[in-house]
């Protein structure tokens, strides 16, 4: 089912089929969770991004069903430099405890393993932490206005977040339609059968594991080469995404720039390759709300 997607995807787009190929994830940053290695391959470009010199950082949606190990993957990067896992939190509260750290650069990526936990505060509590998240995606602003206080600082930080598909379509949240959907990039994922029996059997003699994930990370913004040959590849599928989204598409456009830059410094390079550009495309699959079999 998984392959057959990827032919899709792949013709749609003129492109060449590729498969999965474990082996090209790096054995010390490999989960016990085989399932989600393609969705740590996504949040590590996320992380990554946000030292990528020229590019806008990637903000991250996670959605699957409850029980997918969304949040067990995510508990892995906890204590990786430069990132805040909170589990619940406001607009006030982050600018108030964490916004000297974030315009020094000592934080760069909030994590919050469960978006409907702060989402589900007072109508206007909820209104103000999205538009702030916003502002954080989009310009890169970290922008609250109460009637105590006023800030409005200049951040180069991103967004790791997640929910299940049935909060997705929870119309008491109304964040979908203050424009926040388009100003990440979505990973939906699903288990086939054959997994859910393989995870069945994983936990008929281990519990939970939690690896603790060592990202070798820069000291500093790192500049990254981008080919127009492969910046090019792009735009069909940047398009592609916006038509589903009822957009032109450049934003999804300028967050993958930012992925094919990630996967490079992930890989030791310098300049993006056709084998970041076949890795984007695996991961193409799952950058939509289609659910597909990891």
């Amino acid at each position: 089912m998984q392959k057959s997607h990827q032919q899709q995807v792949m013709r749609l787009h003129n492109l060449p089929t590729i498969a999965h190929t474990p082996s090209s994830i790096s054995p010390e940053i490999r989960s016990t969770l085989l399932e989600t290695q393609l969705l740590e391959k996504t949040i590590e470009c996320a992380i990554i991004s946000s030292y990528v010199k020229n590019e806008k950082p990637l903000s991250l949606l996670i959605i699957a069903k409850a029980e997918s190990g969304k949040s067990t993957v995510m508990k892995q990067y906890r204590e990786t430099k430069g990132i805040l896992y909170i589990t619940d939190c406001t607009a006030y509260g982050i600018t108030r405890d964490f916004l000297p750290k974030m315009t020094s650069g000592e934080i760069k990526t909030i994590m919050i393993p469960d978006l409907i936990t702060p989402l589900s505060k007072s109508a206007k509590t909820r209104a103000t932490f999205i538009a702030f998240l916003n502002n954080l995606i989009e310009e890169g602003i970290a922008k609250i206005t109460t009637y105590a206080t006023s800030w409005d600082k200049n951040v180069n930080a991103n967004i790791i977040t997640a929910v299940t598909d049935q909060a997705l379509e929870d119309g008491r949240h109304e964040w979908a339609k203050m424009g926040f959907l388009s100003r990440l990039i979505v990973f939906s994922y699903s288990y086939n059968l054959q997994t859910v029996v393989k995870i069945f059997n994983r936990y008929h003699t281990h519990g939970i594991k939690i690896n603790n994930v060592k990202l070798k990370l820069p000291k500093k913004q790192v500049n990254i080469e981008l080919p127009i040959e492969i910046a090019e590849k792009l735009d069909p599928i940047a398009m592609k995404i916006g038509e589903q989204q009822k957009l032109y598409g450049f934003r999804a456009l300028i967050n993958f720039r930012s992925m094919l830059k990630a996967l490079a410094y992930r890989n030791k390079r310098k300049t993006v390759t056709m084998q970041e550009f076949n890795e984007f495309l695996e991961l193409s699959s799952y950058l939509n709300y289609d659910f597909n079999p990891l």
